[in-house]
């Protein structure tokens, strides 16, 4: 059976699968690279992660891949555009934000290109998101 591709921005993954950014420090890069060897999303739990730590983090996970790789952060976490910022600067594909909204975000991703992914929980919330600026399939 042949999957359709996902895209996100300019982004296309071969495979339609995004791993889950799950909790601190269990997504990190060696699970983001595999996932992105394999042709989906990969992703880096960023939140709870220092700037320095998550720069590690998507370093390695360049070394290891070329596929693609995005952060998983929730909205609500400390310093979320600091770390968003930091995961831009180190040339991150893109950004899944959860647990919580900002319009904020969709600057963040528009003044780099980066395609910013929310997670939201109605139709109303995802339009919204769809008319500030995020990226992703529509169905």
């Amino acid at each position: 059976m042949k999957l359709p591709e996902l895209k996100i921005g300019n982004k296309i993954a071969r495979l339609p699968i995004q791993q889950g950014g799950m909790a601190i420090r269990l997504s990190t890069a060696r699970l983001a690279a595999a996932v992105a060897n394999e042709g989906g999303i990969g992703l880096i739990a960023a939140s709870g992660m220092s700037h320095d730590e998550l720069r590690y983090e998507i370093k390695l996970a360049r070394s290891l891949t070329s596929g693609i790789i995005g952060i998983n952060i929730m909205v609500a976490a400390r310093d979320f555009a600091g770390v968003v910022k930091t995961a831009i600067e180190e040339g991150i594909d893109l950004v899944v934000a959860g647990a919580g909204f900002s319009r904020d975000m969709f600057g963040l991703g528009k003044e780099s290109g980066t395609p910013i992914v929310p997670i939201v929980s109605s139709v109303k919330l995802a339009k919204i998101s769809e008319r500030l600026g995020a990226a992703g399939n529509r169905p």
